[in-house]
């Protein structure tokens, strides 16, 4: 059987300062279309959310261009396989 999830998502290309490394850099900051909804329910803008993402990652933003819109669809199935194989990787990397 095959399960997936579609979620609609917004990718904003951003050109941000890293504090921490002294240099610029293009970056792309992907929300969900749930994440801009509760921003907007406490008042605030998907570019003040930007903010304040990378601003919590000790980066300033210098421009945010127009978003893409997609729905991501994720075959639940193959993400849960990946995640598990991953896990088991893990574990063998700490038993070694």
């Amino acid at each position: 059987m095959k399960t997936t999830l579609d979620i609609q998502v917004r990718a904003f290309p951003v050109r941000i300062h890293d504090h921490s490394a002294g240099t610029e850099r293009a970056e792309t900051i992907v929300l969900t279309k749930e994440h801009l909804q509760a921003a907007q329910l406490v008042g605030q803008s998907s570019k003040e959310l930007i903010h304040r993402i990378c601003e919590r990652a000790g980066c300033s933003v210098l421009e945010i261009g127009k978003p893409e819109h997609r729905t991501v669809s994720l075959n639940l199935e193959e993400l849960y396989k990946a995640y598990s194989l991953h896990q088991l990787g893990k574990r063998e990397k700490v038993e070694v």
